[in-house]
């Protein structure tokens, strides 16, 4: 299970981060190896949660997923 949590920086910037069910974030970044399993994961249907703990459907995940880097 993962939990994404979007928050503004303190430039305005929207920022998000992934938080893994042992409370470990994930950064966002391609060359980061949780990373690369964390979209493994979702294409093989891994729950995904929203900031409000909400459980996301397909359509929300695949949206996610294509503004991703």
């Amino acid at each position: 299970m993962y939990k994404v949590s979007e928050f503004q920086s303190d430039k305005g910037l929207k920022n998000i981060s992934i938080v893994r069910d042992d409370g470990w974030t994930i950064p966002t970044d391609p060359a980061n190896t949780d990373y690369q399993r964390f979209k493994i994961d979702l294409t093989n249907g891994v729950t995904l949660h929203d900031a409000n703990n909400n459980v996301m459907t397909t359509e929300q995940v695949t949206a996610f997923v294509a503004t991703l880097p």
